[in-house]
């Protein structure tokens, strides 16, 4: 191969090298700018709103804005772009803008442990203890001679006189005492001795008989406990006998706090707790107490049942009728036995604050804030509440964000199509469960009406109809969206369908189409069998 030939086919392998480099490049950069366009596509598809949806009417959707038949603003629904298993396709996932977040008032809260406290408050009213009362009657039939105590609600000390009696019984018990005394009759003394003292006869009124064997005709009567008078029944010269209640004299060192319980918090008290009381007559004072006994049964008017504390009163500031305001410190580990095991061992507690949770009666759930202004609702096994939190059984972990303001508005978009299970790791993301179960039709309320199929939303199993009327229900024909039952294909729907459907309302309000004929297929059958007659 000569010189000349050398060089040409050098020349050729550097243009052919220079050519494919070019080619590469060209390539390179086309791609680029397309996945950049397709990128800023999806992007700018993302920031335009599906629809507008009502507030407080998830059905009431419109394709611009608008106002709400309540008179709101309506809020934008945007498309939600992302893909992963942390929320992007999730059934029920919406997205919000961070705008409306704001406009909206959206606040979460972070789901952690904490240490219980649990303080039932309520009502009592102070009483006198019914085990400190005594009541005084006489032995014997006799005329009171002098009154010591002249009024009701008088404070008398332990010993003090109370009334003076002549009795004839009395004195005639006197005289044997003395006639026994005299004869130095041992049997004879300790028969006398004992009949004065089932007479009620003071041992003082013994001792002096004994010293000076003169008989007393008037015998003075003590009071056997410090207390307050709170009845008197009795005056000077008044004929008493034993079935007369002279009077009563009710203690005030310890008094009786009775409470109004909810049915509720009785699982949560148990005797012996400690409580704390404070009264609005006695500013700025509080005073500790003992729940002592829980009263059987409940009240038929408030449905309460009534708790009983003591409370020591050396002082006698506290008086009978008073209301106090009654701090019950419950007992956490009696009122967590209706929890799981694992949690009833535990100092702390897994908790959500109570105005997170959505309590719908046949489920409990929360909005959960995925991050990116992405939302959705998931049902949760809530326990026992501690004041503003309840404990968590099942469906949150520590570090979850729920919403814990707006969370209404928000759970009625995602509920539409929620299958209100939280997202797990791809290995443990469970089965998918059909968003709208099938209900037994004998179960529940259905009514039959024509439509017309305005939009079918596939992703979110809805499809919007103009109805007939509802009598079932009580609902005017209209327009709105149904959610299709698990068993019904929403494939099958077609813009502009004239069909025959039974609606029924599902779980949290949402009406379903339970059952669907197409006038197209009836249509179809009639003209199949229009050309069999003619054959």
């Amino acid at each position: 191969m000569n010189n000349h030939t050398r060089k040409f086919l050098s020349l050729g392998i550097v243009l052919g090298v220079l050519l494919t480099v070019s080619v590469y490049l060209f390539f390179i950069s086309a791609f680029t700018a397309e996945s950049s366009h397709d990128s800023n596509k999806q992007q700018e598809k993302s920031d335009v709103p599906l629809y507008w949806v009502a507030p407080m009417d998830a059905n009431f959707k419109r394709d611009k804005p608008g106002k709400s038949p309540m008179g709101m603003d309506l809020v934008p629904v945007y498309a939600n772009v992302n893909s992963d298993l942390t929320g992007g396709n999730s059934p029920g996932t919406v997205t919000i803008d961070p705008v409306t977040i704001q406009n909206l008032g959206v606040k979460t809260a972070t789901i952690d442990t904490v240490m219980p406290k649990l303080t039932i408050n309520t009502f009592g009213q102070v009483t006198f203890a019914q085990d400190s009362i005594s009541n005084m009657h006489p032995r014997v039939a006799g005329w009171v001679d002098t009154l010591f105590v002249r009024a009701k609600g008088e404070f008398i000390e332990k010993g003090a006189p109370v009334y003076s009696l002549y009795a004839p019984d009395l004195v005639n018990a006197q005289d044997e005492f003395i006639l026994a005394l005299n004869l130095n009759n041992n049997a004879l003394i300790k028969a006398a001795r004992s009949r004065l003292a089932a007479l009620n006869a003071p041992d003082s009124l013994i001792k002096a008989i004994e010293k000076t064997r003169n008989t007393q005709r008037t015998i003075t009567f003590y009071a056997p406990q410090s207390g307050v008078v709170t009845q008197l029944n009795i005056q000077d010269g008044m004929y008493v006998k034993p079935s007369t209640l002279l009077l009563t004299i009710a203690s005030m060192d310890s008094i009786w706090v009775l409470a109004d319980i909810f049915a509720n918090d009785l699982g949560k008290i148990a005797i012996g707790q400690p409580a704390t009381m404070t009264f609005e007559s006695l500013p700025g004072r509080r005073f500790s107490a003992e729940l002592q006994y829980i009263y059987p049964s409940l009240n038929n008017a408030t449905r309460t049942a009534t708790a009983r504390f003591v409370l020591p009163n050396p002082d006698l500031v506290i008086k009978p009728e008073m209301f106090a305001n009654v701090n019950i410190h419950a007992d956490l580990s009696h009122s967590m036995t209706n929890t799981n095991t694992d949690m009833v061992n535990r100092d702390n507690i897994l908790a959500v604050p109570v105005q997170a949770v959505i309590r719908t009666g046949a489920q409990d759930r929360v909005v959960l804030a995925l991050g990116d202004g992405r939302y959705k609702s998931i049902a949760v096994t809530i326990g026992n509440q501690f004041n503003d939190v309840y404990a968590v059984i099942d469906g949150l972990v520590a570090g979850d964000e729920v919403v814990t303001s707006a969370q209404f508005l928000l759970d009625s978009e995602s509920s539409i199509s929620s299958d209100f299970l939280r997202m797990e790791a791809p290995s443990q993301v469970p089965m998918q469960i059909p968003s709208h179960v099938p209900v037994q039709k004998s179960e529940i309320t259905s009514a039959w009406t024509h439509a017309t199929v305005n939009d079918v939303m596939v992703s979110d199993r809805l499809v919007n109809l103009t109805h007939g009327p509802l009598d079932a229900f009580n609902m005017m024909g209209m327009t709105m969206n149904f959610a299709v039952a698990a068993e019904i294909d929403i494939q099958q729907f077609q813009v502009g369908d004239q069909v025959h459907v039974e609606i029924v309302e599902g779980m949290f309000g949402m009406y379903q189409i339970n059952t669907v004929h197409f006038t197209r297929d009836m249509d179809d059958m009639d003209s199949e069998h229009d050309q069999g007659e003619q054959q």
